[in-house]
């Protein structure tokens, strides 16, 4: 299933972000827990590599990522956005409030459209495959599909 679902993530990631809604309205319970790791784990890594150990202003970065998508389909909470990045980077006092409001069809929306500023901002440092690639990988050692074709 990891498969399936990490060519969803890279055609959201790459394509049309707009139509997250159309192409995730399939995604049953189990659909949406791989798609919801592969996405959270590409978004740590990500954040991870783009801004830990940097004077990061979190909310101009998050301000910038969801002003392209303003009035749209996958229109962001840009205080929830920025609590994810900053448990991200370690300060996770707000996050447990986040979570607790929002469920996973809008917490993979929120990373999504995160990612998406990360990967252009990155120079080429990360690629949609290679960060993809990885998170299904980790995805599967937790679901338990590793090592199944």
């Amino acid at each position: 299933m990891t498969a399936q679902i990490g060519q969803l993530v890279r055609d959201l990631l790459t394509g049309d972000l707009n139509s997250y809604p159309e192409q995730t309205k399939a995604l049953d319970e189990p659909g949406w827990n791989a798609f919801g790791e592969i996405v959270g784990a590409a978004f740590y890594t990500a954040v991870g590599r783009r801004l830990a150990g940097q004077q990061a202003d979190v909310a101009a970065f998050v301000s910038a990522a969801a002003a392209p998508y303003a009035q749209s389909p996958v229109a962001i909470d840009e205080s929830a956005a920025q609590a994810l990045v900053r448990s991200v980077l370690g300060d996770d006092a707000t996050v447990g409030q986040v979570l607790e409001q929002l469920d996973e069809p809008d917490l993979a929306r929120i990373e999504l459209v995160l990612l998406r500023r990360l990967i252009e901002d990155g120079n080429g440092d990360i690629t949609v495959d290679a960060l993809v690639s990885s998170a299904q990988d980790e995805a599967a050692e937790f679901s338990g599909e590793a090592g199944v074709s």
